[in-house]
């Protein structure tokens, strides 16, 4: 081969190599964990700081709301299979968040001064099946017309 043909064959393939290598790499570092809360408090304290999104389901009572400085700040307990996780928000809140509903929070995890945990969330989704299954209505156009 001549030496300019690879050239560039070494040139192509380390253009790939390192195109390649780029996009592992910025995949990696932007990588969000997605965890339940029951998994994530079987071992809390190796996700402390780090972005995450966790998801449980509101229990009931625990919603507490105040307005600080014109933002609104709320805090409640997200569950699931009997754990329990401490979340505070600041902010807009989705329409569909109340009491029992399921809700994925996007934040991080935190070591209490107590020594428990909590998740500090800066966004909240709040899923709602129950709203997109369609309306009685459009049920019963399924049913046939004529008999």
């Amino acid at each position: 081969m001549k030496k300019q043909t690879l050239y560039k064959l070494i040139l192509t393939a380390s253009v790939v190599v390192g195109g390649a290598g780029f996009l592992f790499y910025s995949s990696v570092g932007n990588a969000q964990h997605y965890k339940m809360v029951d998994d994530l408090m079987k071992a809390p304290s190796e996700w402390v700081g780090r972005e995450m999104k966790v998801h449980g389901w509101v229990q009931p009572g625990s919603i507490h709301e105040e307005i600080v400085d014109q933002e609104m700040r709320r805090s409640f307990v997200l569950q699931h299979s009997g754990k329990k996780l401490y979340v505070t928000h600041m902010g807009p809140k989705p329409d569909t968040f109340r009491d029992q509903s399921e809700v994925v929070a996007t934040g991080n995890v935190v070591q209490q001064p107590d020594g428990t945990y909590a998740f500090h969330a800066s966004e909240l989704m709040a899923k709602c099946p129950s709203k997109y299954e369609g309306a009685q209505s459009n049920k019963k156009l399924k049913e046939p017309v004529f008999q």
